[in-house]
């Protein structure tokens, strides 16, 4: 699959470093705003990227691409992605993949009538571990209780503190502890219990109202989940969805389940194979399957949980009152 990416972010900056171990991808260009053109060529002199444009229109009318990689701030997700469907290409976008489900939607319509795929980039539910639990599951019985955690301090959160800007902690900007910590937790628990019947989150905000913490509490029939999420402070990352019979756990952040096990059948462990690839590498390599394969029905299970993470955001922000 050929790619181009947009934007020169955090994410995409770890991105760059695996492409050497992704054969399933080659990065024919990269656009990036002018003043981070010296980053983008220092990236191009260090890993296989191929020309750099500061121009999205210049970037889009060249092609020679499959499907263009978008990194940018949340709150440039969905014009970015409306764009680049527009001009006929295959589209993987970053988590949180639009600021409201409606955004998600239209950008779904748009995919379908321009005949390309739209993915949402999203590490969980593409990792080995992830399809370990999703085996083991029915052996615990009917869950009884969900927990899960990731909390990580932001490294811009000290230069917040101090007054100085960045799109992070700017509520015009939709980032925030729920936005881009506590999704993935949703898209963990949701791929493994479904959707809940209603969804409360309960933040904690900086003075400019932006989430710098939160706990979304998911009801069930028969059961609560609850989903903590920080970016002012470290925690104890995991997860335990429990039931009669036994556990499933996860220690580490739900993004890359680096250490994940299930307890059932009177205390056995079952260890899910360990990965062999940066967390990163799964997803892209199931979207190059896709989009080679022309695989509408896995893009449509795809496509199913990016709409009811994305129904999940819009219930949890409503009942906060807020959209941080």
């Amino acid at each position: 699959m050929k790619v181009a990416i947009v934007s020169t972010s955090r994410i995409v900056a770890e991105f760059v470093t695996i492409l050497q171990d992704l054969p399933e991808v080659t990065v024919t260009a990269l656009c990036c705003r002018p003043q981070s053109r010296p980053k983008a060529e220092a990236w191009a002199a260090q890993y296989p990227i191929g020309t750099i444009y500061t121009d999205e229109a210049a970037l889009l009318d060249a092609g020679g691409f499959d499907a263009v990689y978008i990194g940018t701030a949340n709150h440039l997700h969905y014009a970015t992605a409306r764009r680049v469907l527009e001009a006929g290409y295959h589209v993987i976008l970053e988590k949180p993949f639009t600021v409201t489900a409606a955004e998600a939607r239209d950008l779904f319509a748009l995919a379908d009538a321009k005949g390309v795929m739209l993915f949402e980039a999203i590490t969980t539910p593409y990792l080995p571990e992830y399809r370990f639990l999703l085996e083991q599951l029915p052996a615990i019985g009917p869950v009884h209780g969900a927990m899960a955690s990731f909390c990580a301090r932001s490294r811009r959160y000290n230069e917040f503190c101090q007054g100085v800007w960045n799109t992070t902690f700017d509520p015009a900007c939709h980032g925030g502890a729920l936005n881009d910590m506590n999704v993935y937790n949703l898209h963990y628990l949701w791929g493994l219990l479904g959707t809940p019947q209603r969804a409360v989150y309960h933040p904690t905000r900086a003075a400019n109202g932006i989430d710098i913490s939160g706990l979304a509490v998911l009801e069930y029939p028969d059961v609560s989940a609850a989903c903590l999420a920080a970016k002012d402070a470290d925690g104890e990352n995991g997860c335990v969805i429990q039931g009669p019979q036994g556990r499933l756990v996860l220690r580490g952040g739900t993004n890359a389940l680096e250490e994940v096990w299930a307890v059932h059948g009177g205390g056995d462990r079952l260890y899910a194979p360990k990965k062999t690839r940066h967390r990163m590498a799964y997803e892209f390599a199931a979207f190059a399957r896709m989009i080679e394969n022309g695989d509408r029905a896995e893009e449509a299970q795809a496509r199913r949980r990016t709409l009811a993470v994305m129904d999940l955001l819009d219930q949890l922000h409503r009942s906060a009152g807020a959209q941080g």
